[in-house]
This record gives C-alpha cells, structure tokens and sequence, in this order.
C-alpha cells in the first residue's frame, strides 16, 4: 500500500504543479499583452509626433511659397509656365 500512496501523492503534486503552471501562464500571456499595447500605445503617440511636426513643416512651407508667389506674381506665373513647358517637351520626346 505505500507504493499506491506515493502514488497518490505524486499525482495529486503533479495536479498541484499543473495548476500552478497554468495561472503562471496565463499571468505571462496577460503580461505580453498588456506589454504589447503598451508598446503600440507608445509608436502610436510618437508616429502622431512625427506626423504633427510633417504637417507644420509643410505648411511652413506652402506659406513661404505663397509668399514668394504674392511678392513676384508675374515672376512665379512665368516660371510655373517655363517648367510645365519643358516638361511637356521632355515627355512629348519620349514617345
């Protein structure tokens, strides 16, 4: 009967084991994910940064360029015509 004890006994820690086992798991798998979105989180904001200082960039920029057009008007319509004709001459030769 000793040997069906220990029998018993050694199940009833492997059960033991395996309980604990799967809550340890399962606390990793709820870490990762809440790592992960927490990660997300972070590019998320810092792309939004980036796409933020983009946006004034660019619009610094059509500033200046329509500034420049307001101060030379005639100027910028005879340089827009210049380029949109060689343009069309380089890709009126290619074909």
């Amino acid at each position: 009967m000793a040997a069906s004890e220990d029998f018993s006994q050694e199940i009833a820690q492997l059960r033991k084991d395996l309980n604990t086992l799967q809550g340890d798991l399962s606390g990793l798998v709820t870490a990762l994910k809440n790592a992960g979105l927490e990660q997300g989180k972070e590019s998320y904001d810092q792309l939004r940064k980036q796409a933020d200082a983009l946006r004034q960039k660019g619009e610094g920029a059509i500033g200046a360029v329509g500034q420049k057009i307001d101060e030379k008007p005639v100027t910028s319509v005879l340089t827009a015509f210049g380029t949109g004709f060689v343009i069309g001459m380089l890709l009126n030769n290619r074909r």
